[in-house]
């Protein structure tokens, strides 16, 4: 096979195809040429050869672009990329997932406009039977931030002349004016309030004695202004307090009056995480009567702690009492222990304690109690040496409450009251109080039931026995008393309720002849059954009638000897808001 072959040509000829002394010569010739020309251009720089000017003509005008900075700097990119750090986790998932709980947005409140409050309210009845006409009216302030003020008065009054007893009319009259102002961090209330009750002593036999109404007319009139200044510090630092300040006048027709000045301070604070509580109290009493002026003064300092648990609480302390008395001064001390365990979710709760006091037996206290009293008054005071007590109490279910509860006391100088035999009135209408150190054993408990707004049901009942030291009898002490209340609210028209009043036996003193001559003997009074019903239909917001029927068991009895009740009688009437 041939390969090709590469050939050199000059002028139409192959070089291997010229002579060799021809192609010298050729040589020679081009060397002379290069020569020649390199020479003629060195003289021409050199002006060797005369200087030669030529003229150019032309329509291009150079210029010069305006230069452009780049600001970027220059970066040394890392061709070597770096792989983050792999990591690996297993998610596992149960075969069939569990139900999630959505979650439920907040409650907002609604702009809901308030509830519309009235300046007032009305509430009028009568009783034809006993002639008993009833009135009650309330004005209020409207809703504010700053204060609150308001009137209330009562009357209530009776013209009735019970069976073989003397005129037994009565007349009520409450007045009370109220205010209060709320500052940042205190309330201060103000109140006066003014009562005027009249009664009959009309406890006397008509067979024996006719008198006029107004030979048996007491009255009772009491003016009472108060002030009081509450604390509401929310944080452990200030010490919560609660002062009050109080002065009332109290007379009956007989001039017998009686002034009271009271000042009580309560306050607390912690400590760690205990309460502490103090009391202090200053009581004064200056009672005129007819032919004697009593002075008392009584000051208490009540100090106690206060601590608990999730399931446990107790307080301890002690009372220390100054009793000035008949210028005679009396100091007496009182243990103060109360404590109280929850065993399971409130539903038993038992609890025991110690306590004890002076109690004063002021003018106000006995004729509040017993209106037929004696205008001369043997005033001695009542010292409750000590209170053993303990019981049971809980919750049944969310609707129903108990408490049971036993209690033994120690009382020196414990009030009763029987007839005044000693004086020449032979009415014998009126009582004194006489006193008896006693021992005092209590058995009480009650129960409550309350269904919403629509049921409400409670029974509650005490036993007394009383061992007293010198009297044969504890004088106009029942030895049980029980109390039933029921109410019942049908879509909120019709209010039906109810109540029963049992009161057991009790003993009076009472005079009898034996031989010729007047003895004192003690008495049983029958026990007591008052059942009363009273029902309301509320025909609007503004406007309701209501009955009530007392005593339908229409039984006579005795609360206090010689002093009859009243018998069936019912009373009706309405109740509106005027504006």
């Amino acid at each position: 096979m041939l390969k090709p072959t590469a050939h050199t040509y000059m002028n139409g000829m192959l070089i291997e195809d010229i002579n060799p002394h021809t192609l010298k010569r050729w040589k020679y010739i081009l060397a002379a040429l290069l020569s020649l020309g390199f020479i003629l251009s060195t003289l021409a720089q050199t002006g060797g050869v005369g200087d030669v000017n030529v003229t150019a003509t032309s329509i291009f005008e150079p210029t010069i672009k305006d230069a452009i900075k780049y600001t970027d700097l220059p970066e040394i990119k890392d061709s070597v990329k770096r792989l983050p750090d792999a990591t690996y986790k297993i998610s596992s998932k149960p075969l069939f997932p569990r139900y999630e709980v959505q979650p439920i947005e907040k409650a907002k409140m609604q702009n809901e406009p308030l509830p519309k409050i009235y300046h007032s309210l009305l509430k009028l009845g009568y009783g034809p039977i006993y002639n008993m006409p009833y009135g009650e009216v309330w004005l209020h302030s409207t809703r504010s931030r700053e204060n609150a003020y308001g009137l209330h008065y009562k009357h209530f009054s009776s013209t009735a002349h019970l069976k073989d007893a003397g005129y037994g009319g009565f007349s009520d009259n409450e007045a009370e004016l109220y205010a209060k102002q709320f500052y940042k961090k205190h309330t201060l209330f103000g109140d006066l309030n003014y009562k005027r009750n009249v009664v009959h002593l009309y406890g006397y036999d008509t067979m024996q004695h006719k008198l006029e109404n107004d030979f048996t007319y007491q009255r009772y009139q009491l003016i009472e202004p108060k002030l009081r200044l509450v604390s509401h510090y929310t944080d452990s630092v200030h010490i919560n307090h609660d002062i009050k300040l109080g002065y009332y006048n109290l007379q009956n027709i007989n001039k017998e009056v009686e002034n009271n000045i009271q000042l009580q301070a309560n306050g607390y604070t912690y400590i760690n995480n205990e309460k502490l509580f103090v009391n202090f109290l200053t009581d004064f009493y200056n009672h005129k009567q007819p032919n004697d002026t009593l002075n008392d003064l009584i000051v208490s300092l009540n100090p106690y702690f206060e601590a608990g648990g999730n399931r446990w609480m107790v307080n301890m302390g002690f009372t220390a009492t100054l009793d000035r008395f008949k210028d005679k001064t009396r100091f007496y001390f009182y243990p103060q222990i109360n404590a109280s365990f929850n065993v399971y979710e409130s539903l038993i709760i038992p609890y025991a304690g110690v306590s004890g006091g002076l109690i004063k037996n002021s003018f106000r206290k006995m004729s509040t109690e017993n209106p037929f009293m004696n205008a001369d008054l043997n005033y001695v005071n009542t010292n409750n040496k000590y209170n053993l007590f303990g019981g049971l109490r809980g919750q049944l279910s969310c609707n129903t409450s108990y408490d049971a509860r036993v209690s033994y006391g120690q009382f020196d100088s414990l009030q009763f009251f029987i007839i005044n035999y000693d004086r020449p009135n032979t009415l014998y209408n009126q009582f004194v109080p006489v006193y008896d150190n006693t021992r005092q054993l209590t058995v009480n408990g009650q129960v409550n039931y309350q269904l919403k707004e629509k049921i409400k049901f409670s029974v509650k009942g005490n036993y007394y026995y009383y061992d007293t030291k010198n009297l044969k009898r504890a004088y106009h002490k029942p030895d049980y008393d029980i109390t039933l209340a029921g109410s019942y609210n049908l879509k909120n028209k019709i209010i039906v309720r109810s109540d029963v009043f049992l009161i057991g036996k009790q003993w009076a003193l009472t005079q009898q002849q034996e031989n010729g001559q007047n003895v004192l003997n003690p008495v049983q009074l029958n026990s007591l059954v008052d059942i009363n019903l009273g029902a309301e239909y509320r025909y609007s917001k503004m406007l309701s009638f209501w009955a009530q029927f007392n005593n339908i068991a229409h039984q006579r009895y005795y609360r206090w000897e010689r002093y009859p009740t009243q018998r069936f009688n019912f009373m009706m009437g309405l109740t509106f808001v005027p504006f």
